[in-house]
């Protein structure tokens, strides 16, 4: 193998194998020793090593799959940086923090083992990692840095832990595929942008944690629709919002109004108590409230609110046209008992 052995510090790798085997007795990987290995598939480290610099496979695409020994208590940054076919990782149990973009552009990444002592994963860490699809977090993680799953698409599932205390701007940046997250209790502080995953997002708070709309939007309030070239059109808001969310501490004042409604629908599809905010607002909007449900075919919000008290059947008359559910048609029929809006009804069938 060609290496370049210094004071038991790897400098360089120059080699073209698949498979590496670093020597054992080494203690410490310069940056960029691995640099650009274009063949290397795989890596296997010795039980000695304890620190990697800056960007030390930066760029070797064929790299599938490494372990980092639990000798390991430190990485520098963009460790495997542009590996593109780099699909698992296990990392050190000795690692505290994973540095900025170590994984950042790791595009068939799938599979992280994370180490039981990690409390901090900074910047862009797992930034356009495409095929990352879950992620469970462990238990001793604190700190999530800014835009860490920045545009990983397909990231369908995110375990966060109960010691979570900071989630940064831009976390969940352009998840799409990200359909849930639950806040943990210990959570105290959340960035701008935190949420803005551009898909339908259900979110779970704290009781006493505050939601601002800065954390599910930067700029536009929660209205959310990005054409091909990246930015907002203004148009078709609802097909980018919270869905069955769980946000009992909230000002909705400090919310735009079209996000007022859907805080609100949201409220009536999810909670289990009273909150007098939302209920004074939606029996202050009822017509808004009543229009955006039938749109969006939020028939559980619907029957909520008619159980609770907030609509009356003439609120709910001048919108019948919206219904074209047979089911809901069928409920509406069987839970009302108003002659007009039984005709109504009726000529719609």
């Amino acid at each position: 193998m060609s290496f370049t052995i210094v004071s038991q510090i790897l400098k360089k790798y120059t080699g073209d194998d698949k498979r590496v085997v670093v020597p054992d007795g080494i203690t410490e990987i310069d940056d960029y020793a691995f640099y650009g290995a274009a063949n290397i598939e795989e890596v296997i480290l010795p039980q000695s090593l304890k620190l990697m610099g800056n960007n030390v496979f930066y760029d070797c695409e064929s790299l599938e799959r490494i372990i980092l020994p639990d000798s390991v208590s430190y990485i520098g940054s963009g460790l495997f940086a542009r590996c593109k076919n780099l699909k698992s990782v296990t990392l050190s149990n000795r690692l505290t923090n994973l540095n900025k973009i170590t994984f950042f552009q790791c595009e068939n990444l799938t599979d992280v083992v994370f180490g039981n002592n990690l409390t901090r994963i900074s910047r862009a860490c797992f930034e356009q990692c495409h095929s990352l699809k879950k992620v469970v977090l462990p238990d001793s993680l604190k700190i999530l840095e800014e835009n860490v799953f920045d545009d990983c698409t397909s990231l369908e599932k995110v375990i966060l832990p109960g010691h979570l205390e900071k989630i940064g701007d831009n976390v969940f940046f352009n998840c799409p595929s990200l359909k849930e997250l639950v806040l943990p209790d210990s959570l105290k502080e959340v960035g701008k942008g935190a949420f803005e995953t551009r898909g339908k997002l259900s979110l779970t708070a704290p009781r006493g944690f505050f939601i601002s709309s800065k954390m599910l939007d930067n700029n536009w309030n929660m209205n959310w629709n990005f054409g091909a070239n990246g930015r907002y059109n203004g148009k078709n808001e609802d097909n980018y919002q919270l869905v069955n969310s769980y946000l009992p501490n909230v000002d909705l004042k400090e919310w735009k109004p079209e996000a007022r409604c859907i805080l609100s629908i949201n409220y009536l599809e999810t909670y289990q108590e009273t909150i007098p905010a939302y209920q004074d607002w939606i029996k202050e909007n009822t017509d808004l409230c009543v229009r955006t449900i039938l749109t969006q075919k939020r028939y559980r919000a619907l029957h909520q609110e008619i159980d609770l008290g907030y609509f009356q059947n003439a609120d709910i008359s001048p919108y019948l046209s919206l219904v074209d559910d047979p089911k809901e048609k069928a409920m509406l029929l069987e839970t009302r008992a108003d002659e007009d809006l039984f005709d109504d009804l009726m000529r719609m069938l």
